[in-house]
């Protein structure tokens, strides 16, 4: 029998009222006292387990449910008393992802197991309510769940404890960071000197607006010779955009050769940013825009796939998808893009986003250049993949966009346990019985 257990033996009850009794027949008041001390601390020992978390009651809020990387959230935890019984002491342990960091919280297992364990130690007087103010930073993107949460109790004299379980969970989805376009779009220059574009619009050649004066950028074709001999200086024709402008932007989720190597979480993340910051720039120059990617959805088992649409409603589920996009990847991308463009709209630019540039991708992005659409690469990896890369075929620009985003604090660390002195976090506020104290 353990030490619980036998100081809530039923033997205690009996030897108070023994010690009790003793006393009142032989008036001698010390007895009374310790039968009295024994009977309470058996009371105490038995029956506090069972109603120490009556109507007690924990709870969460979220200050908005939708952020992105670098944003402060404020979180406030509930602890609602309602009953004459006090709590003596109260321990509040809250499961925490580690893309998201406050005050409070210590790091719990290992590898893919990791996660923060949020813990609070208070006593509440009865009929009180205590409110903790944090501040959550979003350190990384992903849909993560807060919770679920333990809270345990004991008594007075340390003999029991009791355990209550709550199931409810928050989420907070972070959105991936959005960076200028313009700081990733470093070409990549070809061996033998190929000029190509840097532009991802495409003017309509049948809709001439005007002319302005000659850029060294302009290609020769822009050039009006008749203007410009009649103002004896260099002239090239403007032209309005394409009426119909339809961007699919694809995302390699594999980042390795080999299938054993596994999943580059640097890598991945760098390409997840390059995405996002194309999607913000279609849906900014009033493109058609739409999703597709090898990676696993936290949410299903499939590749993800979002219709092409535009506007800012567009964007917010493009987004969304990004967030919730895994490490993992669950076929080739060449056969995602085969399956994805059967219906690619005419003239349509295919951009692609790798950190792995491989035959099959090359191979691919040919093919859907031969069918007429345009194709631009975004090279997220390391360095410069000069062998695959000089496979491209020429009129395929090559941008690399990972030497422009290699310092960003989205991406993947692997000390993030260590919390840093200035944690956004608040202690514990003093509080008065009935009352959610203000700070």
């Amino acid at each position: 029998m353990g030490y619980p257990a036998l100081m809530t033996s039923d033997l205690w009850a009996i030897a108070a009222a023994i010690l009790i009794s003793a006393g009142l027949l032989a008036s001698l008041p010390l007895l009374i006292v310790v039968g009295v001390l024994v009977l309470l601390v058996w009371t105490t020992g038995k029956y506090w387990p069972r109603f120490a978390f009556r109507r007690l009651t924990y709870s969460r809020r979220l200050e908005r449910r939708r952020a992105f990387i670098g944003d402060l959230v404020d979180y406030h935890i509930t602890v609602d008393n309602d009953k004459l019984l006090p709590m003596i002491w109260l321990d509040i342990s809250d499961a925490f992802p580690l893309g998201l960091h406050t005050g409070g919280t210590y790091r719990r297992g290992v590898g893919a197991e990791a996660e923060l364990d949020h813990r609070i130690t208070t006593s509440l007087l009865p009929y009180q309510r205590v409110t903790w103010r944090y501040r959550i930073r979003c350190r990384a993107r992903g849909y993560h769940r807060i919770g679920p949460a333990r809270l345990r109790s004991g008594d007075m004299f340390g003999i029991t404890a009791a355990e209550e379980h709550v199931t409810a969970v928050d989420y907070l989805l972070v959105y991936p960071r959005i960076v200028d376009l313009r700081r990733m779009m470093n070409l990549w220059e070809r061996p033998l000197g190929v000029s190509r574009g840097r532009r991802l619009i495409q003017d309509d050649p049948s809709r001439f607006v005007g002319l302005r004066d000659y850029l060294p950028s302009d290609p020769l074709k822009r050039i009006d010779w008749k203007a410009t001999a009649r103002h004896s200086r260099l002239e090239s024709r403007i032209f309005e955009p394409a009426a119909t402008r339809y961007m699919l932007i694809a995302l390699n989720a594999r980042t390795g050769d080999a299938a054993w190597q596994g999943s580059n979480r640097r890598l991945f993340e760098r390409a997840v940013t390059v995405a996002a910051s194309i999607a913000e720039y279609a849906q900014r120059e009033d493109y058609t825009f739409g999703l597709v990617s090898n990676a696993v959805a936290s949410y299903s088992s499939k590749w993800m796939s979002v219709p092409p649409g535009s506007g800012s409603l567009q964007l917010e589920a493009t987004l969304e998808s990004l967030a919730m996009a895994g490490p993992f990847w669950v076929a080739e991308l060449s056969a995602v893009l085969r399956a994805e463009t059967e219906t690619l709209a005419s003239g349509a630019t295919v951009v692609l986003v790798t950190a792995l540039l491989s035959r099959g991708v090359i191979q691919e992005a040919g093919e859907i250049r031969r069918r007429g659409h345009r194709v631009i690469v975004f090279y997220a990896g390391d360095g410069e993949p000069r062998a695959m890369a000089a496979e491209l075929p020429p009129d395929i620009p090559l941008f690399l966009a990972g030497a422009a985003l290699s310092e960003l604090d989205e991406l993947w660390r692997e000390d993030w346990q260590d919390e840093p002195e200035d944690a956004p976090g608040m202690s514990e506020p003093g509080a008065e019985p009935g009352a959610e104290p203000a700070l």
